[in-house]
């Protein structure tokens, strides 16, 4: 079973319309699969999400042609409901969640769409689905998914006290600053509404708040670290075996998060909070990153 991490997956299963299908507008090129992503202002590197760029990677590493709709933080429910995208979840309120990543295959089925939600599931669906040798080894290798399930579970935990709750504490406020206007005053409101404080009282600068999340983002990497390195086979390179798995997608998720949200939260030397991780546990993290570089792409 694949751990959802919190969210109601929802998977729209053999998507019927009495509506023209949206494919038969899309031009013969377009056969492919659409990631909806949300955007910075970045004028070179719009992607910066870390639930996003699960998805993205996995895109990326086994070469499916896919492109990214750029969607902003109050438009997405409905762009998603438009072309009939589902929810993550039905909130306490009874109103539906939806947030991304979400895609929609048009080259499984290019005439309706194959359409699925939230990061993991799209990765068990990519690599399902595109595991020909054309796209590289499965992120999913025989006998590993129990214990790649269980290391998810450990960085990201329903609890809150994983790696994602001390780097959120980190980058919460940092992830305003780079999203358009409709965008930052949507996600400033809705987050206040939840965390029953200003978004820009997280984490700041010089706050014992902040030492503590980058204390525990050093806990949580020490355990990290020890984890690779029963990684025999691997010699520590990866989660387990000789190449990429989805556990370690998971993990260069929350790294680029750092790396592509300006800090001007930890001292005037720092310009994202990965000029501080990438240095930690002899660098080993920056080496892992480095593996990932020729899979950043943003198409």
């Amino acid at each position: 079973m694949v751990i959802d991490n919190a969210e109601q997956i929802h998977e729209l299963e053999g998507f019927k319309s009495t509506s023209i299908p949206p494919s038969l507008s899309l031009p013969m090129a377009e056969k492919l699969i659409i990631l909806y992503d949300i955007p910075s202002t970045f004028e070179t590197q719009q992607a910066w999400s870390y639930n996003t760029w699960k998805a993205r990677l996995v895109l990326n590493y086994k070469g499916i042609p896919y492109r990214t709709e750029w969607v902003t933080y109050p438009d997405i429910e409905q762009t998603f409901r438009k072309v009939d995208l589902p929810p993550l979840k039905m909130m306490p309120n009874g109103k539906p969640l939806y947030t991304c990543p979400a895609i929609i295959d048009y080259i499984a089925d290019p005439i309706f769409g194959k359409r699925v939600a939230e990061s993991t599931k799209i990765a068990h669906y990519l690599d399902e689905t595109y595991a020909s040798e054309q796209h590289g080894p499965t992120l999913f290798p025989k006998g590993t998914e129990a214990a790649q399930n269980e290391f998810i579970n450990e960085i990201d935990p329903e609890s809150g006290s994983g790696l994602k709750s001390h780097v959120f504490i980190l980058v919460v406020a940092l992830s305003v600053g780079v999203l358009d206007a409709r965008g930052a005053e949507y996600i400033n409101r809705e987050r206040e509404k939840r965390l029953g404080r200003p978004v820009a009282d997280v984490g700041r600068e010089g706050s014992l708040e902040r030492k503590e999340a980058w204390d525990g983002v050093k806990r949580c990497l020490d355990k990290i670290a020890a984890t690779y390195d029963k990684n025999k086979e691997g010699q520590g390179q990866f989660f387990t075996g000789k190449a990429i798995t989805y556990a370690d997608i998971y993990l260069i998720s929350f790294f680029l998060w750092l790396r592509y949200l300006p800090s001007d939260r930890d001292g005037p030397d720092v310009k994202s909070g990965w000029d501080i991780v990438k240095t930690l546990n002899e660098g080993r993290w920056q080496k892992l990153v480095d593996k990932f570089e020729k899979y950043l792409e943003v198409k």
